[in-house]
């Protein structure tokens, strides 16, 4: 039971914060734009987010990615499925992964950081 309870509680607070950054950051919505931010092709990235269903193809592309580049990206599996992270994120369609470019007025990499332990 405390284990549910946990679980909601990381979710709404991730979701509090993902709405934050929404308002006051920058964030690149989809796995390609993912991917094309993670191999350089733009801003530097802060963090990723993926869904719990997002395929396994592409979370290890993000990761190899990262390894390639010797990079320390922290990476965040939403533990809710691609509807649920899109809904998340105020959209009307599934989102299989995120990533953050300027976390504006959030502490969504503090939150990221402390699952990542």
């Amino acid at each position: 039971m405390a284990e549910i309870k946990s679980k909601s509680v990381e979710i709404s607070d991730m979701n509090r914060e993902l709405q934050k950054v929404l308002k006051s950051g920058k964030v690149l919505i989809g796995s390609n734009e993912t991917l094309k931010a993670l191999r350089g092709e733009g801003a530097a990235v802060k963090a990723a987010i993926y869904a719990s269903n997002c395929p396994e193809g592409i979370k290890k592309g993000f990761k190899e990615i990262t390894k390639q580049k010797k990079g320390n990206i922290p990476f965040y599996e939403y533990p809710v499925n691609s509807i649920e992270l899109g809904l998340a994120c105020g959209k009307p369609y599934s989102i299989a992964s995120l990533c953050i470019l300027d976390t504006g007025k959030s502490d969504i990499l503090r939150l990221i950081e402390k699952k990542n332990r």
